[in-house]
């Protein structure tokens, strides 16, 4: 039993869900059956951990059904239906945190039961409350399709002959929302294509984007910044596009809802990473890059369930690193690691603390920070040793830089939790590194070369320096 459907759901609860299920299986409108209160409450006392030796089917079977002899089919049938109990719950509770669609469910209701005064009174207070509160609802444009196509029908069962504008609205917006959802998918179409291996056939979308060129569509913010970010994704010359995005973005920032805003602000983001890496307007794009990590940080929308990754915690940093603002980053480390879980905080303050001290030349600093660090990450972990080569290059500790470089190189080799692509960009490091120590000034010009020319590669500059350094001593 303890790898059932009805553990696993249950597993999912919080507190307040534990609470709020048991009155709704106490109400007999939705049950009337005392075996499955029965058995709900002998599994509740048994949360959070659940443990095995008190799930095994005949004790379970004895709390619930007493001294009945033993059936696993009738089990089961109590189990099954408590699942489906619960699937219910979850519903309602998803249905009623939407007011939205409650709102457009109850006006639905009174138009089929033909109550016109109850549908006029309740109409305007529906339709204020969907404009309040826009910025909420990600599917703002369907349900003001679905209000406009409840007018219409309501108009339909008058009989009038006259003009009504909710046949019109209806029409305008269910394009309004099918833009914006083609629009997305072909971006997140394009961008899959960029990461992953095969390809998707993108329909129509030229069509879209042709007509969309051709009508104004500031009107509605989310069709406007998803078309730029087609563009962002699709064209080679986008900087004028990211500009219109920015300025989008600060125009209608407060009309769009939180669950878009992480969307858009990391297409955005990656935008400004592939310039950096193309080195575009390096210092621009990493300061553009900056700002949109901490407004989403800021405004908590770059946070997964009210907590900052570590990799974001690292990337901003990383960034204001980029730019020397080191007193902003020391001060953004200790005040932003607090964000993280729990379980995150130590090896996150004490990593990025490192770099920073590296990057600021205190390298004993950076290496007292690097041992507390406990590589609970296999990213740490790579981070670090890269960290140490190049102090142990900057202190000229060749003999322990060469003993890094070497036993570096066996664990990636070994180590099977990298991928593929990670290990050759981290062994091309290695090799070139040892190609530049080894190398005499004459042979330099055709490492600098290999170092362009090397597409996967980490701290790419950082080489280029030491190998030019080297060419000029």
């Amino acid at each position: 039993m303890e790898n059932s459907k009805l553990i696993v759901l249950l597993k999912s609860f919080n507190k307040e869900e534990w609470r709020t299920f048991r009155e709704f299986l106490n109400a007999p409108y939705f049950n009337k059956r005392k075996d499955l209160q029965q058995l709900f409450q002998y599994l509740r006392a048994l949360s959070p951990e659940f443990p095995t030796n008190k799930l095994k089917n005949e004790l379970v079977f004895k709390k619930v059904f007493g001294k009945e002899p033993y059936d696993d089919k009738a089990l089961k049938y109590v189990m099954n239906y408590l699942v489906k109990l619960i699937e219910r719950f979850l519903v309602f509770q998803k249905m009623e945190k939407d007011e939205a669609l409650m709102n457009n469910f109850l006006l639905d209701t009174l138009v089929e039961r033909q109550l016109n005064k109850h549908y006029k009174g309740h109409l305007k207070k529906v339709e204020k409350h969907l404009m309040d509160n826009r910025g909420q609802y990600e599917n703002f444009n369907y349900y003001r399709y679905q209000l406009a196509d409840i007018g219409n029908r309501h108009y339909s069962n008058q009989n009038l002959r006259k003009y009504d504008a909710n046949l019109q609205l209806a029409s305008n917006y269910l394009d309004h929302f099918y833009f914006v959802q083609k629009l997305k998918y072909s971006c997140e179409m394009l961008n899959r294509t960029n990461v992953f291996e095969g390809s998707y056939d993108l329909v129509f979308i030229d069509e879209v984007v042709t007509y969309l060129a051709q009508h104004k569509v500031e009107e509605e913010p989310l069709i406007a910044i998803y078309l730029q970010i087609f563009h962002l994704l699709q064209k080679e010359d986008a900087e004028s596009n990211f500009e219109y995005l920015k300025q989008l973005l600060a125009e209608f920032y407060h009309q769009i809802p939180k669950s878009e805003k992480k969307i858009i602000y990391l297409y955005a983001i990656n935008f400004c990473v592939a310039k950096i890496g193309k080195k575009i307007k390096q210092v621009y794009y990493v300061e553009e890059c900056l700002k949109l990590y901490l407004k989403g940080i800021d405004e908590n929308f770059l946070l997964n369930n009210g907590y900052l990754s570590p990799w974001t915690f690292k990337n901003t940093i990383k960034l204001g690193l980029n730019l020397k603002q080191y007193d902003w980053a020391e001060a953004f480390i200790r005040t932003s690691y607090k964000k993280l879980l729990p379980e995150f905080q130590a090896d996150a303050l004490n990593y990025n603390l490192a770099d920073l001290a590296y990057r600021r030349k205190k390298y004993k600093e950076a290496q007292h920070h690097l041992l507390l660090v406990e590589y609970s990450d296999v990213f740490y972990s790579l981070g670090a040793k890269n960290m140490l080569l190049k102090i142990y290059y900057e202190n000229q500790e060749i003999e322990a830089l060469f003993a890094l470089i070497a036993s570096f190189s066996i664990y990636l080799r070994r180590n099977k939790q990298i991928s593929n692509s990670f290990k050759v960009t981290y062994l091309n490091f290695t090799s070139l590194l040892q190609q530049i120590l080894r190398a005499k000034p004459e042979k330099m010009p055709k490492i600098i070369e290999k170092i362009n020319a090397t597409e996967l590669l980490t701290s790419r500059n950082w080489l280029l320096e030491v190998a030019k350094d080297t060419l000029q001593s």
